[in-house]
């Protein structure tokens, strides 16, 4: 027993080594490591959250620029900032559009790192939600009606506040912070038209982790919720209109 798992491991380890001496990586790439490995945590920071990502590859100084920018408009550090999900990989991850190709219509998702900025967004957001939907009546007998949407923004945003993670884009529309970080990042478009070749990107977008840690089990998860769907062969590509970072993926 202990035999077969020591040689596992060391397929394991093999298989992780080969994938890291690549300059590019493909969808098979990544569904063999996946298929492969039991635990995500090296492949999560390795592959998703450091390195170069694609739509910088030709030009990895003008990605420090952008982190450094990026970093300026939230003051925060440029090590607390980066680039996640089909631009990183040049494919998309998302266990909903697997290997879906980074195009022109693609967007680009960024990972923020900043405890101020999540909990002043968890609060407005909360604040919003505390408004929102029916009356408070006291009264437990009676029924109370919501819109699946609603539901699901409230039950993404308790999951998301336990996870330590905010999605600026479920606040609603007008308002002030959320005008204020998408402003922020999408500011930041002019970089990509002056790679080349020019980078076309749909618009650029942001999840704020309250700290490193989250960012990773945000990710490990988001890796073995896409092994699950390429066992059970449901991890197909361009299927519905799911972007990366509105799949909020329950940690487990």
């Amino acid at each position: 027993m202990n035999r077969k798992i020591h040689s596992s491991e060391a397929e394991q380890r093999k298989l992780l080594e080969l994938l890291l001496n690549r300059s590019e990586l493909s969808p098979d790439d990544i569904r063999s490591l996946l298929l492969a490995m039991d635990n995500f945590d090296v492949v999560a920071k390795v592959f998703l959250l450091e390195g170069t990502p694609f739509v910088f590859s030709s030009s990895p100084m003008k990605y420090l620029i952008f982190r450094e920018q990026v970093a300026d408009r939230f003051r925060i550090g440029y090590q607390d900032v980066c680039i996640v999900g089909s631009a990183k990989l040049g494919f998309s991850p998302s266990p909903h559009k697997f290997g879906t190709p980074f195009a022109e219509t693609s967007d680009v998702d960024v990972v923020i790192i900043s405890s101020e900025m999540f909990d002043v967004g968890t609060h407005e957001l909360f604040e919003h939600l505390r408004t929102s939907g029916p009356p408070h009546t006291y009264d437990d007998s009676k029924d109370v009606t919501v819109s699946g949407r609603e539901w699901r923004l409230h039950k993404e945003a308790v999951r998301n506040f336990v996870y330590e993670n905010f999605n600026p884009s479920h606040l609603p529309e007008g308002n002030k912070l959320r005008d204020q970080i998408f402003d922020n990042i999408s500011s930041t478009s002019a970089l990509f038209l002056a790679l080349e070749p020019q980078v076309f990107v749909s618009k650029i977008r942001c999840r704020i982790f309250r700290h490193w840690r989250a960012a990773e089990s945000y990710y490990v998860n988001t890796l073995r919720a896409l092994k699950r769907a390429l066992k059970e062969g449901k991890a197909k590509p361009n299927i519905g209109d799911v972007d990366d970072f509105d799949e909020d993926v329950d940690a487990s």
